[in-house]
């Protein structure tokens, strides 16, 4: 008898991989106080959170179980629970994007300068987040959820505290200032991904990233577009489902061969527009 795959998508192995490899990388760096693996593991952190947000959409294995153990895994390579973005995400952001319901819009840290509006989102977005957690998560039909969602936090926030208690001067370098690296960097870039864009638009409400190195390593996060049109898509498919639907309808210079170029692109629009 033929056994079925493990995973949902082979491309996920890449995934796996990423993951293992910052797992261990950071066992090495706490064991070893290999502080100069700092930058290393802020970038594997940004896979974290974009195999977490991966994941949330398209689960990773077959198996629930495995998918739970994922569930935890993200969890602790993120500093964040992988169930409590479920509602915040996919319910709010997706299915209301850039309205009053959405934590992630744009709207928050409008007519500021780029650099500001940067400092401010991602605190203004936390702070929504925490306050609507209860609201999102009491409905007896997320009952499921809201009990994942508390295992998961004390768990991870367990885990933490004796990290801290053992050696605290090298867990805020080694652990908490990756983790928070990768957690503001997947929130910050909401900002630049919509800022000024016709929300109500079809194809031109995102700006994208298409070049190869940041895809490779983000898990092809750059193609928001495509993801926002499909999001029940297979990460590893929205590069093709770009170069199939999405060029030729959406503006040009919405799609950016880097992610330096991207950030260049909104920064310059950002202050060009809080200048008149």
């Amino acid at each position: 008898m033929k056994t079925a795959p493990l995973l949902r998508d082979s491309h996920d192995w890449r995934t796996l991989g990423l993951l293992a490899l910052e797992t261990f990388l950071l066992i090495l760096a706490w064991l070893f106080r290999w502080y100069f693996l700092i930058p290393v593991l802020a970038v594997l952190a940004i896979t974290a959170c974009c195999a977490k947000h991966n994941h949330t959409h398209c689960p990773t294995f077959r198996s629930g179980i495995l998918n739970r153990f994922m569930d935890y895994w993200l969890m602790l390579l993120t500093g964040s629970s992988t169930t409590g973005i479920r509602v915040a995400h996919q319910v709010r952001h997706h299915g209301q994007n850039q309205s009053a319901q959405d934590f992630v819009r744009y709207s928050q840290v409008a007519h500021m300068p780029p650099g500001k509006a940067l400092l401010c989102f991602v605190p203004f977005v936390v702070q929504a987040s925490v306050r609507h957690t209860t609201a999102d998560f009491q409905s007896a039909k997320r009952s499921k959820l809201r009990a994942r969602l508390w295992h998961e936090r004390i768990l991870l926030w367990v885990l933490l505290l004796m990290l801290a208690w053992h050696d605290i001067a090298a867990f805020c370098p080694l652990v908490m200032a990756p983790l928070l690296f990768g957690q503001w960097f997947l929130i910050a870039i909401n900002l630049p991904q919509h800022d000024g864009l016709e929300t109500q638009s079809a194809w031109n409400h995102s700006r994208n990233v298409v070049g190869p190195w940041s895809n490779w390593i983000f898990l092809n996060n750059g193609f928001h577009t495509a993801h926002h049109q499909r999001p029940g898509l297979h990460w590893s498919r929205l590069s093709a489902w770009h170069a199939q639907y999405v060029n030729g309808q959406i503006r040009t210079n919405l799609d950016h061969p880097s992610l330096l170029k991207f950030w260049q692109h909104w920064w310059r629009q950002r202050k060009l527009a809080n200048s008149h």
